[in-house]
Order: C-alpha cells, then sequence, then structure tokens
C-alpha cells in the first residue's frame, strides 16, 4: 500500500473496522519466509479447525484432549521438525510461528506439543543412539508413543542439579529409585528419567516404559492451569532399566542445560501466542458488545489498554524473533534466552491482566477465553526455570557474577 493509501485509511478512508488480530500490527510476516507463512496459517487453519471449536469441553473437566491425536497425526506437525533423515528438518523460526499460532488457541495443547517435541524427542535426537532413534522417533513423531521428560523431583524444583533420584548398575542393566514431580504426559508410554548414578554420582538420561513392575504415576488434580496437561507424581520402586535404555551421549548433568536451552527458546513465543490470543479475543468481544449505546471500544480507558496490549505484543515479537535468530546462528547465549524467557512472560503477566480486566464480569467465563489465558501464563512465568531463576542466570550474564544461593557469609 502506498503512503497516500495509508493517510486516506488513517483519516477514515476506506479503513477496517478493527485490527482483528494483534499478530498483523507491525506486519511480522514481512521478516518470514514465504514457505514460514504457509505453515503459520496452516497451523492457524488447523488449529481453529481441530481444537477451538471442542477443547474448552477437556479444560473444564481438566482430560487430555484425546481427539487431537488422529488430526495431528494426520497433519504430520511433529514430523514436521525432526531431523533429517526421521523428518523433515524445518527451522526454528518455523517450529516458532508454529508455537504461536497454537498457542493462540490453546496453551494446554502447545505444551503437550512441545513436551512430546523440544524435550522428548529432541532429547533422544541429541543424545541417543542410531538404535534408539530409528526405535522411538518416528513412533514418536506419528504419537504412536507419547512421552514425558522427567527432570524436577517432589522435594527437588529449580535446584534441579541436587537431582536425587538414582540409578544403581545390575547385570543387564540398571535399577532406579527415586520420584519426579510435574511431569506433564507422565502418564502415558515412556518418560525419558534424569537420574544420577549412586557409584559415578553423574546425571544421566534413561528411557523408562511406565508399564514397568515398580512404577506408579498419579496425576496431580485440582490444578487451576493448563488443565487438559496431565502433570504427574510419578514414583519408581527398584524400576529395572535395560541397557539399551541409557541415553550414551547423555554424560553429565550439562546434557539437561542442552535440552533446556532448546526448549526455553520457544516457551516466549508460547506466551507470546497467549497474549494474541488474547488480544484477538478481546477486541471482538469489545467492538460487538455496547454500554450506553456505544460499543465498549469507544470509550477511552478500553482503548489505553488495549494499545498497552499491542505494544507489548509488538516488543515480544521483536524480542522473540531477535533471539530466535540467533539461536539458529548458534549465537545465542543462555543468558540471552533466559532473559527472552523471563521478560516475555512478565510482561506476558501484564497482557493477560488487562484482557480479563477489559471483559468486565464475562472475563471470568472460560468460553471468552481471558480467564483461561491468565491462569495459564502463570504456568507459563513458572516452568522450565521460573521468572527469578531466569532473571538471575541473566545476571550472572550481565555482572560475571552468580548469584542463585545465599552468600555463606551473612
Amino acid at each position: 500500500m502506498n503512503r497516500i493509501s495509508l493517510v486516506q485509511n488513517h483519516l477514515g478512508g476506506t479503513k477496517k473496522a478493527y485490527v482483528d488480530s494483534a499478530y498483523d500490527f507491525l506486519s511480522f510476516d514481512d521478516l518470514l519466509t514465504p514457505a514460514q507463512i504457509a505453515l503459520r496459517k496452516s497451523v492457524r487453519e488447523f488449529a481453529e479447525r481441530e481444537i477451538a471449536p471442542r477443547i474448552n469441553e477437556y479444560i473444564e473437566k481438566a482430560a487430555f484432549p484425546e481427539f487431537l491425536i488422529q488430526p495431528l497425526r494426520e497433519f504430520g506437525l511433529l514430523k514436521k521438525f525432526l531431523q533429517k533423515p526421521y523428518g523433515e528438518g524445518l527451522d526454528a523460526m518455523s517450529l516458532a510461528v508454529t508455537v504461536v499460532e497454537l498457542a493462540r488457541v490453546d496453551a494446554s495443547v502447545v505444551t503437550f506439543f512441545l513436551v512430546q517435541l523440544a524435550l522428548v524427542i529432541h532429547t533422544i535426537e541429541l543424545f541417543g543412539s542410531d538404535e534408539q532413534k530409528n526405535r522411538y522417533l518416528e513412533k514418536l513423531s506419528n504419537l504412536e508413543i507419547i512421552g514425558g521428560w522427567g527432570l524436577t523431583e517432589i522435594k527437588i524444583g529449580s535446584d534441579a542439579s541436587s537431582l536425587q533420584t538414582t540409578v544403581t548398575k545390575v547385570p543387564g542393566g540398571y535399577r532406579l529409585n527415586g520420584d519426579k514431580r510435574w511431569i506433564g504426559n507422565g502418564n502415558r508410554d515412556i518418560v525419558v528419567v534424569w537420574a544420577r548414578d549412586s557409584e559415578t554420582k553423574k546425571v544421566g538420561a534413561y528411557i523408562v516404559n511406565m508399564k514397568s513392575e515398580g512404577v506408579t504415576s498419579t496425576v496431580i488434580k485440582n490444578k487451576l492451569a493448563l488443565r487438559s496437561v496431565q502433570n504427574c507424581e510419578i514414583r519408581f520402586n527398584n524400576v529395572f532399566i535395560p541397557e539399551e535404555e541409557k541415553l550414551p551421549k547423555a554424560t553429565d548433568f550439562n546434557a539437561t542445560n542442552q535440552i533446556l536451552r532448546h526448549s526455553r527458546v520457544f516457551l516466549p513465543w508460547t506466551a507470546l501466542g497467549v497474549c494474541i490470543g488474547t488480544y484477538d479475543n478481546a477486541i471482538k468481544y469489545l467492538s460487538e458488545r455496547k454500554q450506553f449505546g456505544v460499543p465498549l471500544t469507544s470509550f477511552q480507558l478500553v482503548q489505553e489498554k488495549l494499545t498497552r496490549i499491542m505494544g507489548s505484543i509488538q516488543a515480544m515479537i521483536m524480542f522473540n524473533w531477535r533471539t530466535t535468530i540467533l539461536y539458529e546462528q548458534d549465537k545465542a547465549s543462555i543468558g540471552q534466552i533466559a532473559l527472552n524467557k523471563a521478560w516475555v512472560t512478565l510482561k506476558g503477566r501484564e497482557v493477560v491482566a488487562l484482557g480479563r480486566e477489559l471483559l468486565g464480569g464475562n472475563g471470568i467465563v472460560l468460553d471468552n477465553y481471558v480467564i483461561k489465558a491468565m491462569a495459564d501464563m502463570e504456568v507459563i512465568y513458572t516452568y522450565e526455570g521460573t521468572y527469578d531463576v531466569n532473571a538471575l542466570v541473566a545476571g550472572r550474564e550481565l555482572t560475571g557474577i552468580a548469584a542463585f544461593k545465599a552468600s555463606s557469609k551473612q
């Protein structure tokens, strides 16, 4: 569009009634390739067609949306991001825009997707043997097998390097003892468990069949966010793990950092998608609902809140985009990734709170999206490194001083 046409639009010419999606305001697609744009649009169509009409039923009853397995399998979404020869090997930016479009409709679904892909599949891709890749990757990508990723424990959260779950070498394999908590998909087929070797004290990764004797998995109840994600508390009592289920290239705790460095790149995109969903649902509601004889969008306070939401979203887009470009170039530091996650989720809390506020009493109804967004953002703000921990990771890079633990001099 030329400058004259833009001015005519701004002065009241042939303009749209309202900006119906926060994604488009600064033409983010101009920074993407045609293939990335086409993928993003196809994921949006998929999410609106397959997820949106039914997901609230499963949110309401805190149940996993089994109905999505077959459509996801037919769409082949996971396989697009597996590295060749097991998948198409699409780039990080393609995954980023996929995450945005899934999260725009529902954060629980994108969380399930990222656990399966960025944690379970990526761990096996990075640290597994060829035999393990051949055995698991195709079945994981087409959802014949659904997996969880077990690092957090009942007594060990942010201080993950102190994990207490152990393996002991025995003939033919290992014996696993300990527990894990908050494990998404932890009641399904397999879990990649991080455990400390009782002899060497080194942390390694082991693929655990959830049907093994001695495994007890319990879905955590009364959870008010990401309700359809089946987070579990898992206990391992002398569970036998065959030798061939140890990931040979995961040789110490630093392996977990490599996986989390990867997965944390996409969490700010999850937060962004939820924020875009908040704006897109709010602007439609506010434009259609009238009070005092005029649309709610006619009021100054409403417009001020909408501009704050839009401004925050555009800043998130650019922060996420730049960090992901650096990641693709293998230039992104752990501190940059941590700052991205911390700042975007912090602003995300503000955005979803404004969205809920704008809808008034109707803002607490699930069908209007914003209360779900507000609850889910609390989890996104917290998981895979709380805001505080990610801020300290960034702070360590800024200052050269690690401040995770209280000084021994105090």
